[in-house]
């Protein structure tokens, strides 16, 4: 009996103290309390978008003081955006063992990756975290979790090599007077109110350049954003197989870059002296030099190419040094990288300009492009297939003129809704945005056929479990409950094809997967499962 005991505690107290030396190191260190600054005065400005369009976030100071200024303004929104997230994870993680399992992982994976993290980054996130909801406590503390969510694009591109949908990007750019004139669709599935609640975020910080970014609450580092000087930074997703356990989250990376470069030169310094663990693309433009580059970033390579006549930007990397790279030609070939790319070739390929084109026609054409639904074998894409450059899927989308300082976000949802146009010069001398005339919405998209759009496709790809799991009247009463206007999509007609097949309607099965092939899915690999059905 001892010996069983014996057998059965000295596991159990490993499990114990690994748990709890998890839990220890998986507390980031907070910063010294005696150095952080926060005036008196709070010369912060928050305009929700019930008043402006999209929320504005106006901040100044010290970096903790911004932290803590923004983490006030959007404690609701922090808290709805985790909600989100967690409902997002808890689809891949059913149970409550899977997610305390993988956040026990997780811990122990990135236990060291501290010194990777600035000062000025540490202090202001732990000033966001002040305001975060306790609600989450179970999952680690505030500040601790403050700092995993900017590993959350590390993780969901880590995700998509494994098989998941890819959520890809697109960058446009045209050459226009010595200058560029770009688009950019940031594509991102976190859940809507990442794209409904957005913030355009103002941040004055003390001693280095102001910038101004599209993010959402609570996030520190930047995906697309402009400084005062000029120099605009976006963040495609990439993939390799260079590997590195840890470094720096490239949204960080990118906010530094802004903070403190005046030139391109010295914003590819620091984008190159990263230390990183994924790979991504950076592009790059110095509206007063009208240079224009792409950065290709994996954790042990960095290649610079310049940009000098019309490009487009996915998610696939160009260089030589990727060339054989398994996982780049699997997100070329397998994923819609490959796709979106020779659509917008051939997009800015028959884009005609003239020596008479205004900068407001070629900021409309280009977000034409940006707004592209996609064109195969002379018929058009259904909306929201995602080999299409605009497949429904933007949390953001920007317009950005560098010669003459304009910078157009889209209202959304996704890419359909008016571009709010600002003047950036203006904006940076006044300390607060400055607005000028919009982009017109989408003709084609409203929000109510956008909504349908994405609830058809959520139901379809659940039918299709349902049906696959042999509940089959579960499966036919979700996919009745799909509109008639909405059904002309390849997902509906796989999940219809499912449904058939479960009800053993075997013929019927094959004429419904038959016409979700003529409407040509997004991804290869089920293109080939259906021509496999069909044998």
């Amino acid at each position: 009996m001892k010996r069983l005991v014996k057998v059965l505690v000295l596991p159990l107290l490993f499990l114990f103290t690994f748990v709890v030396h998890t839990y220890h190191v998986g507390v980031f260190p907070k910063p010294d309390i005696s150095q952080l600054k926060l005036d008196t005065i709070d010369k912060s400005t928050w305009i929700p978008r019930q008043q402006a369009g999209i929320h504005q976030l106006v901040v100044s100071g010290s970096s903790y003081e911004i932290g803590y200024r923004g983490g006030q303004h959007t404690s609701q929104l922090m808290k709805l955006e985790e909600l989100e997230l967690l409902k997002t994870l808890r689809q891949f993680l059913p149970h409550e063992y899977m997610l305390r399992g993988l956040i026990l992982l997780a811990i122990n994976w990135f236990d060291g990756v501290e010194p990777f993290f600035e000062p000025w980054m540490v202090q202001e996130m732990y000033g966001t975290s002040l305001s975060a909801s306790d609600e989450f406590d179970y999952l680690a503390d505030p500040f601790s979790r403050q700092i995993a969510y900017h590993g959350i694009h590390e993780i969901g591109q880590m995700m998509v090599d494994q098989g998941s949908d890819d959520m890809g990007c697109t960058v446009v750019a045209v050459p226009f007077k010595n200058s560029w004139i770009l688009g950019r669709n940031f594509d991102f599935e976190g859940g809507r109110i990442f794209d409904r609640e957005k913030i355009v975020k103002w941040v004055f910080p003390e001693n280095k350049n102001a910038y101004v970014s599209v993010i959402w609450a609570g996030m520190v580092g930047a995906v697309t954003a402009v400084n005062e000087k000029g120099i605009y930074i976006s963040l495609n997703a990439a993939g390799s197989r260079d590997f590195r356990r840890f470094g720096t989250p490239s949204t960080l990376v990118l906010a530094k870059a802004l903070r403190e470069a005046n030139t391109a030169t010295e914003a590819i310094k620091i984008i190159t002296e990263a230390t990183m663990f994924i790979t991504d693309i950076f592009v790059l433009e110095d509206s007063k030099s009208g240079e224009l580059y792409r950065i290709e970033k994996s954790p042990l390579h960095t290649e610079v190419i310049r940009l000098k006549d019309r490009s487009i930007v996915t998610n696939h990397l160009i260089s030589d040094n990727w060339k054989e790279d398994a996982i780049n030609i699997y997100r070329k070939n397998e994923l819609t990288s490959g796709f979106r790319e020779a659509r917008g070739v051939e997009l800015l390929n028959s884009l005609k300009l003239t020596p008479e084109t205004t900068a407001p026609e070629l900021e409309t054409k280009i977000l034409s492009i940006l707004r592209d639904k996609g064109f195969s074998n002379g018929k058009s894409l259904d909306l929201g297939n995602r080999r299409a450059i605009d497949s429904l899927i933007a949390a953001h989308s920007v317009v950005y003129n560098a010669k003459e300082g304009r910078l157009y976000v889209g209202e959304g949802p996704g890419v359909s809704g008016a571009f709010l146009g600002y003047d950036l010069d203006a904006s940076f001398k006044n300390r607060s945005p400055v607005r000028i005339e919009a982009l017109l919405p989408d003709p084609l998209v409203s929000p109510k056929i956008f909504a349908e759009v994405k609830a058809s496709a959520q139901t379809s790809g659940e039918v299709v479990s349902l049906a696959k799991h042999r509940q089959c009247l579960e499966a036919r009463k979700a996919l009745e409950e799909i509109p008639t206007s909405a059904r002309e999509h390849s997902s509906y007609y796989i999940a219809l094809g499912f449904t058939l097949s479960c009800e053993k309607k075997e013929q019927e099965s094959k004429l419904a997967f038959t016409h979700a092939l003529e409407l040509i899915p997004a991804y290869p690999h089920v293109v080939r499962e259906l021509e496999e059905k069909l044998k």
